[in-house]
């Protein structure tokens, strides 16, 4: 009897083109939810949820990778409003997916909320280092930032849930 061949489960063991495949496949789906926005002029967006999934899924290395580029497809699809200030963000994006997959790698049956919590955390606190470029003064900055923080914690969270149901329904059925 021929055995199959074993396909790798886990990042680490996946050869570098299927982590590639990965990586760009969620980027792709990252950059489609960047455009499911609650409002059309704002760079918040559903974009985090194909992020959040793949480090939970997959590790923190693509998780983080997945959650930087997916936060830079949703800055050129919402025509950069922050201009340059996008790229820290991005770096904090990827810290939040970094964190979300060391987390869940502590307890396999339910570290993913502790670690979704933490992520939508992260996601949020990102803007308040821009309080000096969102008004033309810092009170006016810290009044923009604190509107604004409410609905990128609603949505983030909204990203966090979807990418929990998926992640819980898939896990252990996963042979990609």
């Amino acid at each position: 009897m021929v055995e199959k061949p074993k396909i790798p489960v886990t990042a680490f063991q996946a050869s570098t083109a299927w982590r590639v495949a990965r990586i760009s496949i969620f980027t792709a789906l990252s950059a489609v939810g960047s455009f499911i926005k609650p409002n059309p002029t704002s760079s918040i967006a559903f974009d985090s949820f194909a992020g959040f999934f793949v480090a939970l899924a997959f590790g923190p290395f693509e998780g983080a990778l997945v959650c930087g580029f997916g936060h830079l497809a949703t800055a050129v699809v919402s025509g950069f409003p922050f201009g340059i200030l996008h790229i820290p963000i991005a770096i904090g994006m990827a810290l939040a997916g970094a964190a979300i997959g060391l987390l869940n790698k502590m307890h396999k049956r339910w570290g993913f909320i502790p670690a979704l919590i933490v992520g939508v955390t992260i996601n949020t606190a990102l803007v308040f280092p821009l309080v000096p470029w969102l008004g033309s003064t810092l009170d006016e900055g810290m009044i923009i930032a604190t509107g604004i923080a409410p609905v990128l914690t609603f949505v983030a969270a909204l990203n966090a849930i979807a990418a929990a149901i998926v992640y819980v329904a898939l896990r252990g059925k996963m042979r990609f």
